[in-house]
């Protein structure tokens, strides 16, 4: 496990960047204290947002359902939390295993927690208010009478899954329906293409042993699909001063889900847009 740990460690990159840490802070703030007390400063927001890490690492499951439920008491929007905190949490874990604080199983099982998390919000989120692809059919309108879907692959030996989850819930609340492909061969890839057709297909990596398989994949894609369809890449290895497009063949890369599909043409349709800022609630 150590050695791997560490051949991992050479080609990861943070999970997210400085906008979605702050983002984040914004959001903790809203933990109000006791009594109403005004927000805390800056060194109690990080405080917070370890805290959240702690709570996560815990083996007591009260302590993350706690943490989670006094964020959406305090105004927090299930929305936020899934795009903004929890991918801040992570990154700080990731910081956290960089910094030698905490070990390789221990980002592991924290980042695997994190990932539940977001399961479980969305499932949540879908059993109050219905899925997100009723509400296409009640607002796309006459020009979109098929709701288009998405595939997103975490192509192998990717350890990072937990992004792809956040973006497929932001592929839905664009309206798209979204299916997630982790650790398949390409060739099992290529049987889903067979099956269903795709508006866009998503390749998400955050570590440079995945560029020659995602290459592989990419060409396996574009030999099986017979329409012409988008293939993006997006995830943290974007950072990177790489030409990602050349080394791997896509047709795209994004940062956001919004760019992906502005980027092929496709359309937005927003059931559960974000508010304008998490400050809004502060």
């Amino acid at each position: 496990m150590a050695d791997d740990s560490r051949t991992f460690a050479q080609d990861r990159t943070i999970l997210a960047d400085h906008d979605v840490t702050e983002l984040a802070k914004l959001a903790l703030q809203r933990l109000a204290r006791p009594g109403g007390a005004r927000p805390v400063k800056s060194k109690g927001l990080a405080e917070r947002l370890d805290d959240l890490c702690d709570a996560y690492l815990s083996d007591r499951n009260e302590d993350r359902h706690q943490i989670i439920h006094q964020m959406r008491a305090d105004g927090i929007s299930t929305v936020e939390i899934i795009d903004h905190v929890i991918p801040a949490a992570a990154a700080v874990l990731g910081q956290r295993w960089t910094d030698n604080a905490i070990s390789f199983v221990d980002v592991t099982i924290g980042t695997a927690r994190l990932q539940e998390a977001v399961r479980a919000l969305i499932a949540h989120g879908l059993s109050s208010t219905g899925t997100y692809l009723d509400n296409v059919k009640n607002s796309a309108g006459p020009d979109r009478v098929h709701t288009p879907r998405v595939l997103l692959v975490i192509p192998r030996p990717e350890h990072h899954t937990l992004g792809a989850f956040v973006a497929a819930d932001q592929f839905r609340r664009f309206g798209y329906a979204v299916d997630i492909a982790v650790d398949q061969h390409p060739k099992e890839v290529a049987v889903t293409l067979r099956d269903r057709r795709y508006s866009m297909i998503g390749i998400s990596i955050a570590g440079r042993r995945t560029l020659a398989s995602s290459r592989e994949l990419v060409d396996i894609i574009r030999a099986t699909v017979t329409r012409v369809t988008p293939i993006v890449l997006g995830g943290s290895l974007l950072d990177t001063d790489q030409d990602l497009k050349m080394a791997t063949g896509v047709d795209h890369v994004a940062r956001t889900v919004r760019d992906a599909l502005e980027i092929c043409g496709l359309s937005i349709v927003e059931l559960d847009p974000p508010s304008k800022s998490v400050a809004d609630h502060l």
